[in-house]
């Protein structure tokens, strides 16, 4: 008899836990679990880290808190509840994360019964490398261009102008400039000579 009892209200509750949980799950799973990381549990980034944030399924109340740490174990962050939505913590970083191995610790209270979610994730910050000018193809460490290759490499002078050729004159335009000048002369001296021979002649006839 006894034992029957017994097992009764054994049904009995786990009957009525079966529905407590059916009808309010909350109060049995009220941790305030992680649904999505920034950047998330494993990742490779391959930009800068300014801002690691985690969202949960809980409110949290405003103990709750992100710790950020690299590969030594130095804490390069922390960061807590958003105050723009209460299931949000955000740590923004001083200075952003370029390169390494990075852990977040999680420690999450929830608002609706205080109870504590602890976690870790990591990820990794992996930027590419860029090229340096000394990367820049070259013709080679301390070799100077041949001598025909500088030669068709420097600029060549501008071909000078030179003078135009004055003309000068033909040996024959002075002689020819000479007779035109004397032959006046000479035909002028002629006209006197003879005029002086006519008046001589005519001064030595006698009159009648």
């Amino acid at each position: 008899m006894t034992s029957r009892i017994v097992g009764g209200r054994v049904r009995a509750a786990l009957l009525v836990a079966t529905i407590l949980t059916l009808a309010f799950p909350h109060l049995v799973a009220a941790h305030a679990e992680l649904v999505r990381a920034n950047p998330a549990d494993g990742e490779t980034v391959t930009r800068p880290v300014t801002a690691v944030t985690g969202r949960y399924s809980e409110d949290l109340t405003g103990g709750s808190r992100l710790v950020i740490k690299d590969g030594s174990g130095a804490t390069v962050g922390t960061g807590s509840v958003d105050p723009e939505n209460d299931r949000r913590m955000i740590a923004r970083l001083a200075r952003a994360l370029t390169e390494g191995d990075f852990t977040v610790e999680s420690t999450s209270i929830s608002a609706e019964d205080g109870d504590i979610e602890r976690l870790t994730w990591t990820f990794t910050v992996a930027m590419a490398a860029t090229a340096s000018p000394s990367d820049s193809p070259s013709d080679g460490p301390g070799l100077s261009p041949s001598p025909s290759a500088a030669a068709s490499l420097s600029p060549s002078p501008a071909p000078s102008a030179n003078p135009s050729p004055t003309a000068s004159p033909a040996p024959g335009d002075a002689t020819s400039g000479t007779g035109d000048v004397l032959l006046p002369i000479i035909a002028a001296l002629a006209i006197v000579a003879i005029g002086a021979g006519f008046l001589l002649q005519r001064s030595r006839t006698p009159r009648p």
